[in-house]
């Protein structure tokens, strides 16, 4: 029962311990210009241009989402590798996830893209 209540625990600060890895690699890593726009006129917005817009979006979530699943990669298979049977079921699973929310992210620049050739 201890080491249940230690595993959850040692569960919550690793999860914080990721939120703050991220919050200070996006602060710090990778920022990006800022352009401020004082009038917005319409009529100029075209399927290519949205789908630019849409891209430059997607690719830095996709780098943002991919940092934090490698951080979180390395800490799952670290818990894996340390934990009792209950916990490595659990970590399995969990790296199995978040495996699979890897390929998403390495996916989604194609989807987009068949998205706007489709529009287009």
């Amino acid at each position: 029962m201890l080491k249940y209540k230690i595993n959850k625990i040692c569960d919550k600060i690793n999860f914080s311990f990721i939120l703050l890895m991220t919050f200070f690699t996006s602060m710090f890593g990778i920022v990006g210009n800022v352009y401020a726009v004082e009038k917005i006129e319409g009529g100029d917005i075209t399927i290519e241009s949205l789908g630019t817009i849409i891209k430059n979006l997607a690719t830095k979530i996709q780098v943002f989402g991919i940092i934090v699943a490698f951080i979180a990669l390395v800490v799952f298979t670290i818990q894996f590798i340390i934990g009792d049977d209950e916990t490595k079921q659990r970590k399995k699973k969990t790296i199995l996830y978040t495996l699979m929310g890897v390929v998403v992210l390495i996916l989604v620049p194609s989807l987009i893209n068949f998205v706007i050739d489709t529009l287009g």
